[in-house]
């Protein structure tokens, strides 16, 4: 398994870069995601606006850990309690009503392709100390 697909599978959360649908403008989100046979999958209120600029604009940029990827959105309703299931395995039941409460006739399911690796942010570790003058 490669770094990125075990970082996929570990990691909480990701950030999410979609562009606006009316400005045009760069927007991002931290999302809860789950990873499964090269895509991501998201659960989206029906009011979110990021699954709509997804919508309109499929191009999207993925953060997770050090790692930048680029990626292609898409809606996927027919996978709803598929990846109900896999939040809940990944997540837990309480964090999921919790956080979802059960209302999948509100949710939507965005599916992101990952494409190619844009780029590694160095970590926090790695970065050059400042040294007081």
């Amino acid at each position: 398994m490669a770094t990125s697909e075990v970082i996929l599978e570990e990691t909480p959360y990701l950030n999410l870069s979609t562009r606006g649908r009316r400005t045009g403008l760069s927007r991002s989100v931290e999302l809860w995601f789950v990873f499964e046979d090269g895509k991501l999958f998201f659960l989206a209120h029906e009011d979110s606006d990021w699954w709509k600029n997804v919508k309109k604009t499929p191009r999207v940029e993925v953060e997770v850990g050090e790692i930048l990827f680029e990626g292609n959105g898409s809606l996927a309703m027919q996978k709803l309690e598929h990846v109900f299931k896999l939040f809940r395995l990944k997540y837990g039941d309480y964090q999921v009503n919790r956080w979802y409460g059960g209302q999948r006739s509100n949710r939507r399911v965005v599916t992101v392709e990952l494409g190619k690796v844009l780029g590694k942010r160095p970590s926090e570790r790695m970065r050059p100390i400042e040294l007081a003058a």
